[in-house]
């Protein structure tokens, strides 16, 4: 805050600023310069400096090589999320990724001229970040001067910092909150079956299924829970198969066949469970108007497997 912002590629000029990013043909953290342009530079943003000369060399989780806003985030994202949010190591470390990956990932991948995909896309995506900033520039036939470019510089500035508080808010008030109870069901697990398979959910909506795969592997236990226990907006309770990582459609463990696609008390009589409402055609979500019946419900196909 406060700083002046300096819009040059003189180096005279870079020469005795305090920072100078995405200009000057250098990379080096102690004198703060954090351009990507020049010859031979890859970075990723957890890998080690100056492993890498390739995306198949990269050492950390990510392959895409950094731009200058990547760079920028790699060594300072951090402390500015702390700052803003006021949040622990561990904390901080969750948010930062996500962020990176929702977010700033993309913005490294358009600069550097990396596809998103191996092949062919199957339609055209101008909506993102990189296409709005690139909308604030003037037109080929369209007059333009050193204030006018200033001036539509200080507005991509604005939308993109108003797009990561944006992104960094979301994740800060919704994505970690729901990571944290996942991870309390998670670790009482063994309360609700004593196969450790069924995860029980205080609430419906949370989005339960990324955080799960997820700690689970950090758990060493993947794909290990093959159901969730959770309440709908009415009440009344679900017990919903966990798909495979990956797959939208196919279930780790699904609900029996029998079961499938039969309503109520016909359901009740299939099952000899109480309280049935229904299971899904594809096995793949049942309801229970109570929670007993519902866990009665996962356990009796975790029984039913086992046997």
């Amino acid at each position: 805050a406060g700083s002046e912002v300096v819009r040059s590629r003189d180096a005279a000029v870079l020469e005795h600023l305090d920072i100078v990013v995405d200009v000057g043909g250098i990379y080096d953290t102690s004198k703060l310069r954090f351009d990507h342009h020049q010859r031979g530079f890859f970075e990723t943003v957890d890998g080690e400096p100056g492993k890498a000369t390739c995306p198949q060399e990269a050492t950390g989780r990510w392959r895409t090589k950094l731009s200058a806003s990547g760079l920028v985030y790699k060594h300072f994202g951090r402390e500015v999320i702390a700052q803003l949010l006021g949040t622990n190591a561990e904390q901080t470390k969750l948010i930062w990724e996500e962020v990176y990956e929702r977010l700033l990932e993309a913005v490294d991948g358009v600069d550097n001229g990396v596809e998103i995909s191996d092949g062919p896309p199957r339609y055209k995506d101008q909506s993102d970040l990189a296409s709005r900033v690139h909308r604030l520039n003037p037109r080929w036939n369209e007059a333009s001067n050193d204030d006018d470019q200033n001036r539509r510089f200080e507005q991509a500035s604005s939308l993109c910092g108003s797009e990561f508080l944006d992104v960094l808010g979301e994740i800060a008030e919704a994505w970690l909150p729901a990571r944290e109870k996942v991870k309390d069901s998670l670790e009482g697990r063994n309360k609700v079956h004593p196969s450790g398979q069924l995860l029980m959910l205080e609430s419906g909506g949370l989005p339960w299924k990324e955080h799960l795969y997820a700690l689970e592997r950090e758990v060493g236990i993947a794909g290990h829970v093959k159901f969730v226990l959770y309440t709908d907006q009415a009440g009344m309770w679900r017990v919903q198969a966990v798909t495979a990582e990956g797959s939208l459609f196919t279930n780790r463990l699904s609900l029996p066949e029998p079961w499938c696609g039969v309503r109520d008390e016909a359901l009740v009589s299939i099952s000899g469970i109480p309280g049935c409402t229904f299971v899904h055609a594809n096995g793949f979500i049942g309801g229970n108007s109570t929670y007993e019946g519902a866990l009665a419900m996962a356990a009796k196909t975790l029984e039913a497997v086992a046997a």
